[in-house]
C-alpha cells in the first residue's frame, strides 16, 4: 500500500514537472504581458461570477432592477479632452445597458429634474453635494446616480530592464475618478480613481510636445478600456444595493411611487413602509438620510411602466418622502 501510494505521488511530481515546464515555454512563447491579462481575465470572471452567486443569496429582490442616472462626466484637466467627453457619454450609457444585467437606465431625453442642473450640486468645500442629488433622485425613481470625472492626464518617463540594458520609456497616464450616490441615504457606494498607463513612441512624444493629447490615436483606446473597467464597478456597486422606492405624493387614499413595470413591479406586489425623515450632518456640510424602523405596509392597485398607485394594508402615520421595498 505504502508502495502504491509512493508510486502515485512519484508519477504526480513528474506530471506537475512537466506541467510547470510546458507552462514555463508557453508563457515564454506568448509573452508575460500576454499572461498576465490570460490570468487577469481568469480571475475576473471566477470574481465576478461568485459575486453574482453571493447577490442572489443575500437579496431577495434581486429580480428587480435598480434604476440609475448618468450625469455628465467632467473634465478637471487643463488640456483639451473630446474623445473624453463623447466617449463617456454615449459609451457608458451603452455599455451598462448591454453589459450589465439588472440596471435600467434614465432616459435623459425623457427630460425630468437632473437635466434641469447646469452642474453637478456641490458644497461650499467643492464636494459633491450626494443629499441634494438623493432628493433628486427620489423625485425621479432613481436607486443611484454616477458621477465622474477626468481628474489628470499626464506625460511621464519610466525605465524597463536593468543596469546598461535599460530602456526609456515614454507614457501618458490617465486619471478618471467615478462616483456612484444612492438615493436612500446620500451616501457614496461607490468612489474610485481609475488609471491607466500607455506607451508611446517616440514621435508620439514629441507631438505631445507640440500638440493636444487628444490627437494620439492611443488615447481613444485606453479611454474605452477605461470606460469598460468603470462600467462594470458601477454596475456590481448599483447591484450590491437593495431595490428601494419612494413616496412622492399621496393622493387621498392612494400612495404614489415614481416606480413601475419597467422595473419588474406588478399589480398587487406587497411593499413595506420605512420612515425616512430623519437625517444626519457629516463632514463638511454633507447631510445624509438616516434609514429608519418600519411604519406601514401597502399593496400596488394599479401600475404603469413609470408610475404606480398603493393603498394602504396596515400602519399609520406614512407620509411623503417614506422609503418603500417589496415584501
Amino acid at each position: 500500500m505504502i508502495s502504491q501510494t509512493s508510486d502515485y505521488i512519484s508519477v504526480y511530481t513528474r506530471s506537475s514537472a512537466v506541467a510547470l515546464i510546458l507552462l514555463t515555454v508557453l508563457f515564454t512563447a506568448i509573452g508575460c504581458a500576454t499572461s498576465q491579462t490570460v490570468v487577469r481575465k481568469t480571475t475576473e470572471t471566477i470574481t465576478q461570477t461568485t459575486r453574482d452567486i453571493g447577490r442572489k443569496m443575500v437579496l431577495s429582490d434581486e429580480d428587480l432592477k435598480r434604476k440609475v442616472a448618468l450625469l455628465e462626466f467632467e473634465n478637471d484637466t487643463l488640456r483639451e479632452a473630446q474623445n473624453f467627453q463623447e466617449i463617456f457619454r454615449n459609451g457608458l450609457p451603452k455599455y451598462l445597458s448591454d453589459q450589465c444585467q439588472g440596471i435600467l437606465l434614465s432616459n435623459p431625453a425623457a427630460g425630468g429634474l437632473l437635466n434641469e442642473l447646469k452642474e453637478t450640486p456641490k458644497l461650499k468645500s467643492g464636494l459633491i453635494d450626494g443629499y441634494a442629488l438623493a432628493i433628486l433622485g427620489r423625485q425621479l425613481g432613481l436607486n443611484a446616480i454616477v458621477t465622474g470625472r477626468l481628474e489628470d492626464i499626464r506625460v511621464i518617463e519610466d525605465s524597463q530592464g536593468i543596469l546598461w540594458t535599460k530602456d526609456k520609456l515614454h507614457l501618458v497616464q490617465i486619471f478618471i475618478r467615478v462616483e456612484v450616490f444612492d438615493t436612500r441615504t446620500a451616501t457614496k457606494i461607490l468612489d474610485n480613481t481609475v488609471d491607466r498607463r500607455i506607451e508611446i513612441d517616440d514621435l508620439d512624444y514629441q507631438m505631445t510636445q507640440e500638440v493636444e493629447l487628444n490627437q494620439l490615436p492611443e488615447l481613444k483606446e485606453t479611454l474605452n478600456l477605461l470606460l469598460s473597467d468603470i462600467g462594470d464597478r458601477v454596475c456590481n456597486a448599483v447591484r450590491d444595493q437593495p431595490w428601494d422606492g419612494y413616496i412622492t405624493k399621496i393622493d387621498g387614499d392612494r400612495y404614489v411611487i415614481p416606480s413601475g413595470t419597467k422595473v419588474g413591479l406588478k399589480t398587487g406586489d406587497i411593499l413595506e413602509v420605512f420612515d425616512s425623515s430623519r437625517t444626519m450632518e457629516g463632514v463638511g456640510g454633507q447631510r445624509f438620510f438616516i434609514p429608519g424602523l418600519k411604519i406601514g405596509i401597502i399593496e400596488i392597485v394599479t401600475i404603469s411602466e413609470d408610475r404606480l398607485e398603493a393603498k394602504l394594508v396596515s400602519g399609520k402615520d406614512i407620509k411623503k418622502g417614506s422609503t418603500v421595498r417589496r415584501k
